[in-house]
């Protein structure tokens, strides 16, 4: 065999070991990281991403409330697959990802006695201000942007136990929600109609403004409460027209009698 092939066998090996160490160590890191950033006991089972395609795979991730909520449960993650544009990340501040499916099983929002929810303040640890101790934007100075082009949330249960106010109030929705969104660049984008009416459907009447983080929060409180209400004005409406009805077939009645 020349030296030649021998060099390259060596050298294939050596980008096979290092392939090798970073899928075994990935998954360590990143949960590391995120317990450190969030506070929160996050584990990942499966992690693979591939720095030259931009291909991120995700499977079996699980974070868990910290001590200082009564329920441990947060939220599951059967899968995630995405598709990330190398070159948004490298020449841009804003990421650019071209395909992203997410698979919850569950996610289970708890609020705790001082009303605090566990959403909200896991989002909270990824807005801090630029330059604040452990926020994710302060090396870059500035919070990334983003845009994805394909999402596809399939979303099975969601789960709402709110603490607060010395009391235990627990309800749980079998949502079942599969639905694609395209370009999105703000979580706002998500409240969609379907969307919307599917959660004030399935009873979720809590104040969500005070449950999710941030505009978020706020804009499906407004959401459902609009679909509440149109909801409410079209209940009224039947049975106004109900009262006509039943009125005008009273008066029929009176005139048909000798």
């Amino acid at each position: 065999m020349s030296g030649m092939a021998k060099a390259g066998l060596i050298l294939g090996g050596l980008f096979a070991l290092a392939a090798l160490a970073w899928m075994a160590f990935l998954p360590a890191v990143v949960e590391s990281e995120l317990r450190a950033v969030t506070g929160f006991d996050v584990r990942v089972h499966v992690l693979a991403a591939n720095p030259f395609t931009g291909r991120v795979v995700v499977r079996g991730l699980a974070a868990r409330n910290p001590p200082t909520y009564p329920a441990p449960d947060f939220v599951q993650l059967r899968e995630l697959q995405a598709d990330v544009s190398i070159f948004s990340w490298v020449f841009t501040d804003r990421i650019v990802v071209d395909d992203l499916f997410v698979d919850v099983p569950k996610v289970e929002i708890v609020r705790r006695a001082d009303g605090t929810s566990n959403l909200g303040e896991f989002a909270a640890a990824f807005s801090r201000p630029a330059g604040a101790p452990g926020a994710p934007g302060a090396a870059q100075g500035k919070p990334a942007r983003y845009l994805i082009r394909k999402l596809r949330i399939r979303l099975e249960q969601l789960v709402i136990a709110d603490y607060s106010g010395g009391r235990h109030d627990e309800a749980a929705y079998r949502l079942n929600m599969d639905h694609t969104f395209s370009d999105v660049s703000d979580p706002r984008q998500l409240l969609v109609p379907d969307v919307v009416r599917s959660l004030y459907t399935f009873g979720l009447r809590q104040d969500t403004a005070k449950l999710l983080p941030g505009d978020f929060g706020r804009a499906l409180a407004e959401a459902v409460g609009g679909v509440a209400q149109v909801g409410g004005k079209l209940k009224d409406a039947e049975k106004k027209t109900g009262e006509y009805l039943k009125g005008l077939f009273d008066k029929l009645e009176q005139t048909a009698k000798p």
